[in-house]
């Protein structure tokens, strides 16, 4: 009797383990479809951008501005000019500021930092570019490594 008892529990443990494994593989599968799902859903708004970057053209002591949104981030970087560099913190402040007037529901990530400047203003000539059409997926991962350059 103890020996059956033995046998059904064991069988019972493998058979729970042998549907567990089984169940696996169509996560995956369901996974992939989200991803190319996930091409269509990613939204690009140019035209807040440019409205980005006037308003961050009209900070005095900013020399040049360049902005790109996806989804619900607006991403902004300056140049300053030579000794309004010494306010750096006030101008990012006063961008921030300004940009998040234009609409609430986004985040804004102000820098000016040369280098994220330079990447940001790729950015958004290949989106701006009628010749060629971007790689959402490709273009909003180099969007969020920006981001978190900023925040860093």
């Amino acid at each position: 009797m103890l020996k059956k008892q033995h046998c059904v529990l064991l069988l019972t443990v493998l058979l729970t383990l042998v549907l567990a494994a089984g169940c696996g593989t169509p996560q995956k599968k369901r996974q992939i479809q989200q991803d190319s799902r996930n091409e269509s859903r990613i939204q690009v708004n140019t035209e807040l951008a440019g409205r980005a970057r006037e308003a961050a053209g009209a900070v005095k002591g900013v020399k040049e501005s360049a902005a790109v949104v996806i989804d619900r981030d607006i991403a902004v970087a300056v140049k300053v000019e030579r000794f309004d560099r010494l306010r750096l913190k006030t101008i990012r402040q006063d961008i921030h500021d300004r940009i998040k007037e234009l609409d609430q529901a986004y985040n804004v990530h102000v820098t000016t930092d040369k280098k994220l400047f330079k990447q940001l203003q790729v950015m958004e000539q290949e989106l701006n570019s009628p010749r060629e059409e971007p790689q959402l997926q490709e273009l909003q991962a180099r969007f969020n490594k920006l981001i978190q350059d900023i925040l860093k």
